[in-house]
């Protein structure tokens, strides 16, 4: 494996990435920078580069450098980590300075250096290169150097050494000359001489563009660098040594988001500000919408929840203060928006900009409020986050409203990769005053997307999360109570004694996960046994019981005592119910409520358990006769001849000593052991006997085996390694172990439409937008209200409630059932159906799709799943998989005729 393909495997290097390194590679595999002129290395790199063509290195730089252009969003930082170790491990250079623009990238650069931070820029490698030494502008006066009687002296390291800068650090002129240039007697002279000194230095400049100027080139050449490695997203025209080019054209849909331009063409009559006001609420629509969509895909997925962003170009900074007193209004939006927008303008002062641009590096945190960013012309370099997903320009001109500097703010992806969901992999950009022109401009360019709003406009939605009977706060509760009773059907819960066991469970579940805890000893609280009593028995501090009832069920609370005490020995716990981890309100199902939520809960659910498949590999080598494919054996004994060089004679020859192993058959086994990666100990009786049978076929004595087997170890062993290759057989059987008896199926988020909402027997007029409605009016359902994909999974739904001999149905949310088809990849089928006799997992396809390779792939994982339930299910049901073509479904037919249709699936090896 190259060093290349090493690095790639190690840091798991996207493909523009690796792409990029390869060609540095192929360019420095000819230099050595240390020696090679400033001109051979522009040749090589002219005949290797991307796209061969001349590579003409600035004419201020006494030093070869190239220049990576590369989008935004690609990873040019780890890729600059790539490259410190490339030429660490081929060329034995230790010594890298890497050279920021600002101070906002100077930190960002100094924190990924640090082993530990998520975007550490040699992650991967950290078993191969250790720690390196990292020396900044704030501890580079502690570098280990001295001079000697006027010699500099550097304390040896095996290490890399990182030198993190600012450019404006190095500059040597007038009042820009910094300490960097200054004689400093801890050094013994100037940290810039330290560096000179060095033969191997290589300058990584980040954000390469900004360092174009007279000044700054000089300050660059002046450290006297061997290699110079530029990485830019917006390279000047000036630059003629770009070795590797990724553009945004390249990753947009692939490693970025894809930018879609909205607009309003019907826009004549309107004056500017109304303009202004349309985008900017068309924006915030599309933000609405968007963090629902977020809010949504993070639920099914079981992520850390993304807070969508957005932001907007002010034309200058009296603007965006007036945008900002708009926004952060109760005018605006009902007032959503008040203490959630940030200003970024040139009214402040350069630091207390860097500051602002400093607190805007954590807005991708939940914790931090901001929603809303408004700049003028300050957000370039240096910010990057991945939850920005609209751009509202209000500044004038076209050009302003495509520069890729702003909009490759918004291009990274939020959850690391392409999820397939539209509105999560692309960045909306709302520019109504220049729609028309930008269409013309990008209509051929396949970057670009265009949606018109006048056409098809901003829907107004709402967030729903449909509970089943348990509701969302209690479900928790239930399940832990559920496992610690070990029941493993719901249909247990018809005895009496399981429901009173299960009860004592759900109470000791909510002390332990809800109510907080406090030490304190106080005989006067409620006990927890006083609390959890029977509803008619209970009386609140007024003497009624219907206050407490409304307590219970979130209502109020002011009419209750909500904290009680449980006794453990001496000591007690006070528990206060108003502070429970999920909510204030959540209080404690009473018994006679819980009773009456498990008979909810039990007409409705299916014991489904949860389980874990997996495949194992059994590999077996049968016995074989073994065969000598390698005749000649050369034994000739080698000579030493001793002779006259001055005369010319030969003066004497002698019998030399030939090599040889002592014991050959140890050496060939122990070789196939390590050649062989299946082999293990216990294969060794296998092993000396195909080591004996070869040796068998070995002419002569030992002695003569000896010295064969020294000199030709090799070449046996691989003989026989193809032999024993040759008879491996290998079988695969899948292995499936039970993780939970009883899967509860939790809440499930929606997305829905205003007044979305429908009888589930009503047909949809259009169905291609069926997914922004909610159904409802279900008995025999789990969830009493059910959101489908088509309106073949409706009709399926409306078959199932009117059949009689269906008992019960679950359309299961996503990632909750457990069942993956392939790595991380979890598949969710649409029906769970319990009848008399079976139970069924259904898939509902169209008809041109039932052969599509990942549906096929699905249903063969699924018919797998059906198998290992069958033989655990608790209520004694064999479980059958079903994928049913959309097309068959017709309302009025029975479930067991829709299924009766469906197509046969073949499972490999059947």
């Amino acid at each position: 494996m190259s060093s290349v393909d090493k690095i790639k495997w190690a840091m798991s290097l996207r493909d523009p990435q690796y792409e990029a390194l390869q060609y540095f590679d192929a360019i420095s595999s000819k230099i050595e920078y240390r020696t090679s002129s400033k001109a051979e290395a522009e040749k090589i790199a002219s005949e290797n580069c991307q796209a061969p063509h001349t590579i003409s290195v600035d004419k201020e730089f006494d030093f070869p450098s190239f220049c990576f252009d590369m989008t935004t969003g690609i990873g040019k930082s780890r890729l600059m980590g790539a490259c410190i170790y490339y030429l660490y491990k081929t060329k034995g250079y230790k010594h890298f300075f890497i050279l920021a623009p600002g101070n906002t990238i100077y930190d960002k650069m100094r924190r990924e250096a640090v082993p530990g931070h998520p975007k550490y820029m040699f992650k991967g490698l950290e078993a191969e290169m250790g720690r390196p030494k990292v020396y900044d502008g704030e501890n580079y006066l502690s570098y280990p150097v001295r001079y000697i009687q006027e010699e500099m002296v550097v304390e040896k390291t095996s290490d890399i050494q990182i030198f993190i800068f600012n450019i404006s650090k190095i500059f040597t002129r007038g009042d820009l000359e910094f300490k960097f240039h200054k004689f400093n007697e801890n050094l013994g002279g100037s940290f810039a001489d330290v560096l000179r000194s060095f033969d191997d230095l290589v300058i990584c400049m980040d954000e390469a563009h900004r360092y174009y100027a007279p000044a700054s080139k000089k300050a660059i050449n002046y450290l006297n660098p061997v290699l110079g490695l530029e990485y830019t997203a917006t390279p000047k025209s000036t630059n003629k040594n770009i070795i590797y080019h990724y553009g945004l054209e390249d990753g947009a849909g692939k490693f970025l988001k894809i930018p879609v331009v909205m607009g309003r063409t019907n826009t004549a009559g309107y004056s500017d500000d109304d303009i202004e006001e349309m985008k900017l609420k068309d924006g915030i629509k599309l933000h609405e919408r968007r963090k629902s969509i977020v809010y949504k895909y993070c639920i099914d997925n079981q992520l850390e929840q993304v807070k969508p962003i957005v932001l907007i170009a002010c034309k200058d900074t009296t603007h965006a203060r007036k945008i900002k007193e708009k926004i952060d209004s109760d005018a605006f939006f009902g007032g959503r928006y008040v203490g959630k927008v940030i200003e970024i303008d040139s009214s402040t002062s350069g630091a207390e900009t860097e500051e602002n641009i400093q607190k805007l590096l954590t807005i991708e945190k939940n914790t931090n409020p901001i929603e809303i960013v408004l700049h003028v012309y300050k957000l370039k370099e240096g910010w990057d986050v991945n939850n920005l997903f609209t751009i509202i320009p209000l500044n004038a001109a076209k050009s302003d409203i495509l520069a890729l500097q702003t909009i490759g703010r918004g291009l990274r992806l939020p959850f690391g990769e392409i999820t397939g969901i539209e509105e999560l992999d692309t960045l909306d950009i709302v520019a109504h005053d220049h729609y028309r022109e930008i269409v013309d401009d990008i209509k051929n360019n396949p970057v670009f997307k265009k949606r018109n709003l006048d056409e098809e406009d901003i829907p107004n939605t709402k967030t729903v999360m449909v509970e089943p009977a348990v509701e969302n706060q209690q479900i928790s509760l239930f399940d832990e109570a559920l496992c610690e009773s070990k029941v493993k059907s719901y249909q247990d819960l018809n005895n009496e004694n399981v429901v009173e066991n299960l009860f004592a469970e759900y109470q000791k579940a909510f002390v332990k996960k809800v109510a907080p805890k406090k030490s304190e000893s106080d005989s006067g609280q409620m006990s927890i046994f006083d609390y959890f009593a029977n509803d008619d028995e209970k009386e609140t501090n007024d003497g009624t019981a219907s206050d407490h009832k409304m307590t219970q069920t979130g209502m109020g609370t002011d009419a209750v005592d909500t904290s009680f005490t449980v006794h453990q020995g001496d000591a007690s716990l006070q528990i206060d119910l108003q502070k429970s981890s999920g909510s204030k309100n959540v209080l404690p199902y009473a018994k006679q409520e819980f009773i009456k939520k498990v008979e909810e809960l039990k007409k409705v659910a299916i014991s489904v358990p949860k389980i874990g498949i997996s495949y194992s590999s059994t590999i077996t080598f049968k016995s074989f006769t073994v065969k000598r494919n390698i005749m000649d054996f050369d034994v000739a004994a080698s000579r030493i001849e001793r002779y006259d060089a001055v005369n010319g004679k030969l003066l004497q020859v002698l019998d030399a000593d030939a090599l040889i192993v002592e014991n050959p058959e140890n050496m060939l086994a122990v070789s196939l052991l390590e050649s062989i990666p299946e082999f293990s100990s216990d294969d060794a009786e296998f092993i000396l006997e195909v080591v004996d049978q070869y040796l068998a076929l070995i002419e002569g004595t030992d002695e003569e085996k000896k010295k064969i087997v020294r000199r030709y170890a090799t070449v046996i062993v691989e003989d026989l390694r193809k032999q024993i290759y040759a008879s491996k057989e290998e079988s695969t059987e899948f292995v499936f172990n039970v993780q939970k008896d009883l899967i509860v199926f939790k809440s499930f988020v929606k997305n829905m439409k205003e007044n979305g909402r429908l009888n589930f027997k009503k047909e949809v007029p259009d169905k291609k937008n069926i997914k922004q409605y909610l159904f409802e009016g279900y008995k025999k359902s789990y969830y009493a209200e059910n959101a489908f994909d088509s309106d073949d999974e409706r009709r399926l739904s409306v078959v199932l409630e009117e059949d009689s001999e269906v008992i019960r149905f679950i359309k299961p949310p996503l990632n909750q059932l457990g069942l993956f088809y392939k790595a991380a990849k979890q598949y969710n089928p649409d029906f769970l159906v319990e009848m008399a006799d079976k139970k069924y997992m259904i898939e509902v396809k169209a008809a041109n799709q039932t052969d599509n390779e990942d549906v096929q792939e699905k249903a063969k994982a699924a018919i797998k799943w059906c198998e290992c339930a069958s033989q655990v299910d608790a209520d004694g049901k064999t479980w059958e998989y079903r994928l049913v073509p959309g097309d068959k479904i017709i309302v009025g037919n029975t479930f067991k005729y829709v299924i009766g249709m469906a197509i046969p699936v073949v499972v490999d090896g059947e």
